[in-house]
């Protein structure tokens, strides 16, 4: 077994193991325990999980007009498709968003989409994308000192301390090519004990192409992004409803926020366990009930994390079979 190999096997199983120590402790973190959190889950019935499988499902479809109006050409079928088949992977294996992204690569080519158009969808995609989580944290942070007091005050503004700072930047990007060619430069000048790199000229090429995108794209890739923030909230807020655990729209708002941040740090597939802990003990330091939050959270994260995963397989695997036959047909038809 070669060195590459074995130091990727040794990271899944690191990765794997820190994922379920970080669940399996999620309650006795926040002052719970399983019985407790299990108790509470099992009071979802069949039809509220009906109820937040269409929620789920709406959120994703809304996405889905962001995705195409990344790609002109690409259906919004399509792109709910390399949105489920990228995540599942991501959520699956250590460092995954690469391993998802070449799969969409391959994915958009076999469709007729050329390497320069896959490398705007990819730019615009990854931008607007952190540019809602940053969005929802800013606006987080702006209510903090509203619906929030104390120590909960304080904790929430150093978690979010830095993401101004980021938003900011990027604005100054976008809005002016010599920012984007300074701080190039800056990000040569810093991989260059890595490697070299040629992010002075490309900044400012990636900055043009991601503007005409958002100039012809813009109101599709607005509507649909609001709307799944809208519906992740709504999900997040029937979730606890379901559970009948009272928590506060404010209060699920920041937990919202929290979310979004953690899942900027993938530290394990998905940040798996991560998110959970994280986002249970902010509302935990936030008046709630611990074996409740946990169960809600849970309950959240089994669709946005874990449902991705089969239904994004089972999506590969059409795919892929659907590729292989028209490959056959193709050959039939030239032999013929």
């Amino acid at each position: 077994m070669d060195r590459t190999r074995r130091r990727r096997l040794v990271t899944s199983a690191l990765s794997g193991l820190i994922t379920a120590a970080l669940v399996v402790l999620l309650p006795r973190a926040v002052g719970a325990t399983w019985t407790e959190v299990g108790a509470v889950i099992g009071r979802v019935s069949v039809g509220s999980l009906a109820l937040l499988t269409f929620v789920w499902i709406a959120g994703l479809w809304a996405h889905s007009f962001v995705l195409a109006a990344s790609l002109p050409g690409l259906t919004k079928r399509r792109g709910l498709t390399l949105s489920l088949t990228g995540s599942a992977v991501a959520n699956v294996l250590p460092l995954g968003g690469a391993v998802g992204t070449a799969l969409n690569f391959t994915m958009v080519r076999r469709w007729g989409f050329s390497s320069n158009s896959f490398g705007g969808f990819l730019a615009v995609t990854t931008l607007l994308n952190v540019a809602s989580k940053l969005g929802v944290i800013a606006l987080a942070l702006g209510l903090v000192p509203i619906l929030h007091s104390g120590s909960a005050f304080d904790s929430a503004t150093l978690l979010f301390l830095p993401v101004p700072v980021f938003v900011a930047a990027g604005i100054w990007i976008l809005a002016d090519e010599r920012a984007a060619v300074v701080v190039g430069g800056l990000l040569d000048k810093a991989a260059s004990v890595i490697r070299r790199t040629r992010l002075e000229e490309r900044l400012p090429a990636l900055r043009q192409l991601i503007l005409r995108l958002i100039r012809t794209g813009w109101q599709p890739m607005t509507g649909g992004m609001l709307a799944y923030l809208v519906l992740q909230l709504a999900l997040l807020w029937l979730c606890f409803q379901v559970l009948h655990v009272p928590v506060g729209v404010p209060v699920l708002f920041t937990a919202l926020a929290v979310e979004r941040l953690l899942t900027l740090v993938p530290i394990t597939p998905g940040s798996a366990g991560v998110v959970e802990v994280g986002t249970t003990a902010a509302l935990v330091a936030l008046g709630g009930d611990p074996a409740g939050v946990a169960a809600g959270m849970l309950l959240f994260r089994g669709f946005t994390y874990l449902m991705e995963i089969p239904v994004g397989g089972v999506m590969l695997a059409v795919w892929s079979w659907l590729g292989r036959r028209t490959g056959r047909e193709r050959l039939e038809a030239v032999a013929g």
